[in-house]
């Protein structure tokens, strides 16, 4: 064989080879993008249930209240005697009342007997559930048996908004029917959070029903109008992945409280069979797509450790909080401490009489002056949270040397620190290393760390001839 041929034949097998690796690594990117996307997804419904149950929780709570109110029993049950007219003046005051606590854009009372609508003004109307469609809401709800329910429906009251209700059953001592009670906020908050997240990472997000009836969305043409088809709703305390197609994906997860689900559908489009046949064509075109791949797959992998991280973050400090403490704790727990390995617990004295004399906004500049301090002196050493009010904790990899060094600067720091209200701050301390303890673990350093800490504090207030009370 020539060297012609022999170089064809080298440069064919460089040629193939690229192609197959090139082939095994989109491969290999594909799956690494499906589970981080799977995983984003579910970062994402998890910040959207968190945000509903908060949201919604408190009108069912609300509601619930007002059945059990005895004022609001009584009045109905002596609705007759007293007359529609008191009877409108007091619920007037009553959830004029309630708005004014609560805040909900709706209140509203149905009285059985009268089928009187009251609401903030008196009597809004007359109900006729047999005949007025915008009526029959309330027999259905009744033949449902249950305590209360979320619907959604427009707010008369309101020029017609879309309002999420929770209606609850108001019955007196023996269980007899007295009507119907409940609060309502407009839907535009939701329908704002939803827009935002949906622009932000083109997803389509919905609350269904269990029959997949849609009640929330960015679209008010499809709310009570148009059901979810093709994405199977279950009963559970967990989020649920499906994957419906090729790149299209859906998490769903069932809010017991509200007796709905949280949907949210993304298509997944992607242009990796466009790459694919680019690789084919231009092998060097094939190398700058397959970086920018790589890159796309880092973004990903960044916003999603982005959205899991906030959640280890104090936001007034913007320390590692209490979570992130007991995570990185429990991890500790299962393995050997490094040699090197110092847990420092630190307190902020006086504290309690900075609030008391100054203001808690005086006492929260103290909070962040104490964990800039903290970082200033520790951080380049390890991580350091804040894990209670003025409580904080650090967990460290240095020699005895810097953690003297480390202290020390950590008091010189502190005595030089000025904010806008306090001048100053002092900050007691202890700690407890691997070094020094090597058969301890975490827990037990923990606890010779807090130890130490309370002496030094005890020292501190014995020195400065202040109560310990007044931290």
């Amino acid at each position: 064989m020539n060297k012609r041929n022999i170089t064809r034949l080298a440069f064919a097998i460089v040629i193939l080879s690229f192609v197959l690796s090139t082939f095994v690594s989109l491969w290999s990117l594909r799956i690494m993008a499906e589970r981080n996307i799977q995983e984003l997804s579910k970062t994402l419904a998890s910040r959207i249930y968190d945000s509903i149950s908060n949201e919604l929780s408190e009108p069912v709570t609300v509601s619930l209240a007002m059945a059990n109110d005895t004022l609001l029993i009584d009045v109905l049950k002596n609705e007759a005697s007293v007359g529609i007219d008191e009877t409108s003046n007091i619920m007037s005051d009553y959830l004029s009342g309630q708005k004014n606590i609560f805040g909900y854009e709706a209140a509203f009372v149905v009285s059985d007997a009268s089928m009187c609508y009251y609401s903030y003004g008196g009597i809004n109307k007359q109900m006729d559930p047999i005949i007025s469609d915008r009526d029959k809401w309330y027999s259905r709800f009744l033949l449902s048996g249950k305590k209360y329910e979320v619907d959604v429906d427009r707010d008369e009251v309101s020029q017609d908004q879309w309002t999420v209700f929770v209606d609850a059953r108001i019955e007196d001592e023996t269980g007899t029917l007295l009507g119907v009670c409940g609060v309502g906020a407009h839907m535009t908050g939701n329908q704002d959070l939803f827009m935002s997240l949906e622009k932000e990472y083109g997803v389509k997000i919905n609350l269904v029903s269990a029959d997949g009836l849609i009640h929330v969305d960015t679209d008010e043409n499809r709310i009570e109008k148009e059901y979810l088809t093709g994405i199977p709703l279950r009963e559970s305390s967990d989020y649920i992945y499906q994957k419906l197609g090729p790149n299209r994906f859906a998490v769903t997860k069932y809010i017991e409280r509200l007796g709905w689900y949280l949907v949210i559908e993304s298509d997944g489009t992607t242009e990796r069979g466009e790459i694919l046949n680019v690789l084919l064509l231009n092998i060097v075109l094939c190398i700058i797509v397959l970086v920018i791949m790589l890159l796309a797959i880092r973004i990903i992998i960044a916003r999603t450790r982005a959205l899991t991280s906030a959640s280890f973050v104090d936001q007034s400090t913007q320390l590692l909080n209490r979570r992130a403490f007991e995570e990185k704790k429990a991890e500790l727990a299962l393995s050997q401490l490094k040699e090197d390995f110092v847990y420092v617990t630190a307190d902020l004295n006086g504290l309690k009489h900075v609030n008391d004399t100054l203001g808690h906004t005086a006492g929260d500049e103290l909070i962040k002056g104490a964990a800039e301090c903290l970082k200033a002196s520790f951080g380049k050493y390890g991580d350091i949270y804040r894990i209670g009010g003025d409580e904080f904790a650090a967990m460290l990899v240095l020699t005895d040397e810097q953690r003297r060094e480390a202290m020390a600067e950590l008091e010189k720091t502190a005595d030089n620190w000025c904010g806008e209200q306090v001048k100053g701050l002092s900050i007691s301390c202890g700690y407890a290393s691997s070094r020094e303890f090597p058969s301890e673990n975490i827990t037990e350093l923990i606890k010779i760390s807090d130890e130490r800490m309370y002496a030094a504090k005890d020292e501190y207030y014995r020195k400065s001839g202040n109560d310990r009370r007044r931290r």
